[in-house]
């Protein structure tokens, strides 16, 4: 697996989250991995897509959402 490059609005939130990492698989699938859900079992892995609302969102540059 490898991380793909930018990240696309179309994830929602995740698209701007401190705490996603972008997964694209051999096939070419982009799927958006929640690295919150390491530690709180409240997060899913890889939450359905937009994602309009998140307790946990931190932008990347540091602000709370």
């Amino acid at each position: 697996m490898r991380e793909a490059p930018s990240r696309l609005p179309e994830a929602g939130l995740c698209a701007a989250c401190r705490h996603v990492r972008q997964i694209v698989s051999a096939r070419g699938s982009r799927f958006y991995y929640c690295g919150r859900s390491e530690t709180d079992p409240a997060y899913r892995k890889y939450p359905q897509l937009p994602v309009r609302e998140c307790r946990g969102y931190e932008a990347e540059s540091g602000e709370t959402g």
